[in-house]
C-alpha cells in the first residue's frame, strides 16, 4: 500500500488540532438531478450556533490549529450563520497568537459573488470547492435551481469575478463526468484553460458521478472504478498545466479520510454529531449530540469503529471507514455530498480493492 506517514497519524489523533465540518443549513437552492439529500433539516438554530461557539471557546486555548469546513445543503443559503461562526472563530484566533485558523467551503457557487467572497475572506474562509457538470448546455440539465432554471451563467460569472480580484483564495473546480457527458466536456475544459489556466488560485478535480442512494440513481449510468480512473487521466491531460490538477494528498501518501481521524467531527444543523458526510441517514453515523453550552455527548461504542483504519493499517479502512463498519439495522437511504476533501475517493478505492481481491485464486 502507499505509505502512511507518521505526520498523518499524529495529525489524526493530536488533541491540539480540531476539524469541525459544520452544516449551516441542510436546505439547498439547487435540485441537482443526481442529488441524494433529503433537505428535511433546515437552518442551524440558535442553540446549535451557541453550542458551536461555546465549543470553540472551550477548546481554543489548547489548540494549535482549528479547521472549519462549511457544508450542507448549500451553506450560503444560511450565509448569516456562516458569517457569525466564522467571525467568532477568527476573533478567537486573533486573541490566541499560537492558534492557526483555516476555513473552507463546499458550495454550489451560485451565491459566491465578489462581495460574499470579500466578506468571508476577512473572517478566514478562503478555500472553496465549486462543482460544474460541463459547458452551459450540459450543466444546466443537471445542476438546476429549485425552480428548474439553469445555474451555469451565474456560477461562471462569480468565478470570473474571483479571478479578476486580488484576493488570496483557493478555488477547486470539481468537474463531474459520466458515460454520457465525458466526451462533451472539451468546451468547458478549453474555457477553464483560457479563463483560469494562468491563475494559481484555481485547481481542477475531475470526478465521476456515482450512484449514492438518490431517487434518480436508476436514471443515469456510471463508470466502473477502473474506467473512471482511466478517463480521469485523459481529462487531466487536457488541462493546460499539470499544476492545475488538484491532488487530495501527495502521490506516495496513503489517503486518510477525515472520518478516520479522531479529531474530526461533523456537526449537523440540528446539533447531532457524526463522522461522515456521506452516511447522513445511517444510525452508525449518529454518534452524539452538541449542547448549547459547548459540551458534547459522544457514544464511544459508535465513535471508536470509525478509527479502525489506524488499527488495521488497511488502505481501504483508512480511505473509507464506513466500508469497515458492522452492518446497521438502519440502512443509509440518502447519502450526502462530501466536503472539499472527498470521501468518495475512498469508496472508489474500496471498490477497486474488493474487485482485485475477488480475482485472486
Amino acid at each position: 500500500m502507499t505509505r502512511l506517514r507518521e505526520e498523518q497519524v499524529h495529525g489524526a489523533f493530536s488533541p491540539h488540532h480540531l476539524n469541525l465540518i459544520l452544516f449551516a443549513t441542510e436546505r439547498c437552492n439547487f435540485r441537482c438531478t443526481y442529488c441524494y439529500e433529503s433537505f428535511l433539516i433546515g437552518k442551524m438554530k440558535r442553540p446549535v450556533i451557541d453550542g458551536v461557539k461555546a465549543l470553540l471557546e472551550r477548546r481554543a486555548e489548547d489548540l494549535d490549529s482549528l479547521e472549519i469546513s462549511w457544508f450542507g445543503g448549500e451553506p450560503l443559503v444560511a450565509k448569516d450563520v456562516v458569517q457569525e461562526v466564522s467571525a467568532y472563530a477568527s476573533a478567537l484566533a486573533s486573541r490566541i497568537p499560537n492558534l492557526e485558523y483555516t476555513a473552507n467551503m463546499t458550495t454550489n457557487g451560485y451565491f459566491l459573488d465578489q462581495t460574499t467572497v470579500e466578506t468571508l475572506h476577512a473572517i478566514g474562509v478562503r478555500t472553496y470547492q465549486v462543482s460544474l457538470d460541463g459547458p452551459a448546455d450540459i450543466h444546466d440539465r443537471t445542476r438546476v435551481q429549485a425552480s428548474g432554471r439553469g445555474t451555469f451563467d451565474q456560477i461562471w460569472n462569480n468565478l470570473r469575478a474571483i479571478r479578476d480580484s486580488e484576493l488570496p483564495v483557493t478555488v477547486i473546480l470539481r468537474i463531474h463526468y459520466s458515460p454520457t457527458t465525458w466526451k462533451l466536456l472539451d468546451p468547458l475544459i478549453e474555457a477553464v484553460n483560457a479563463e483560469f489556466g494562468q491563475d494559481r488560485r484555481f485547481g481542477v478535480h475531475f470526478k465521476s458521478i456515482e450512484h449514492l442512494g438518490g431517487p434518480n440513481d436508476q436514471n443515469f449510468a456510471v463508470f466502473s472504478h477502473e474506467k473512471s480512473e482511466a478517463i480521469k487521466s485523459v481529462l487531466d491531460g487536457r488541462l493546460r498545466s499539470p499544476e492545475q490538477v488538484y491532488k487530495l494528498v501527495p502521490a506516495d501518501w496513503a489517503y486518510v479520510c477525515y472520518a478516520s481521524q479522531a479529531n474530526s467531527l461533523v456537526v449537523r444543523a440540528d446539533g447531532s454529531l457524526g463522522k461522515c458526510t456521506v452516511a447522513l441517514y445511517d444510525d452508525r453515523n449518529l454518534i452524539g449530540q452538541l449542547y448549547p453550552d459547548g459540551t458534547m455527548h459522544v457514544d464511544q461504542s459508535k465513535f471508536r469503529p470509525w478509527l479502525r483504519g489506524f488499527e488495521t493499517l488497511d488502505e481501504v479502512d483508512l480511505a473509507c471507514p464506513l466500508m469497515a463498519l458492522s452492518p446497521s439495522p438502519l440502512q443509509n437511504e440518502s447519502p450526502s455530498r462530501s466536503p472539499a476533501v472527498s470521501l468518495e475517493l475512498g469508496a472508489g478505492l474500496a471498490a477497486h480493492r474488493t474487485q482485485a481481491e475477488a480475482q485472486q485464486p
